[in-house]
């Protein structure tokens, strides 16, 4: 997992499970979630060094679904640069740059 999220129940930051270090709620199923996202970030930059750029952006769409986050749009605006669909990337990186404000 990139980054500590909070508690549902408590708001305590976690980064280690399965339990909340405050109120020990069951976390395991958040932390799958993030694993299972990071696994689609990794599969992302993985189709792109290969030249799979629309295989790549199928998995960047999906860890979007499971949380969106500045690195699935960077990554996003590289890969659609990468395939040389400049306005889409021009797109991505001025809606990251927006979500920056």
């Amino acid at each position: 997992m990139s980054q500590p999220f909070p508690c549902p129940c408590c708001r305590a930051s976690n980064d280690a499970g399965p339990a909340c270090r405050r109120c020990k709620a069951d976390l395991s199923l958040l932390f799958a979630v993030a694993e299972q996202r990071s696994s689609l970030v990794a599969e992302a930059q993985s189709f792109a060094a290969e030249g799979k750029f629309a295989d790549a952006l199928r998995s960047l769409e999906e860890a979007d679904a499971l949380r969106s986050g500045d690195d699935v749009r960077q990554l996003r605006a590289a890969v659609l640069l990468a395939a040389g669909d400049f306005a889409a990337a021009w797109g991505a990186y001025t809606d990251l740059a927006n979500t920056k404000r």
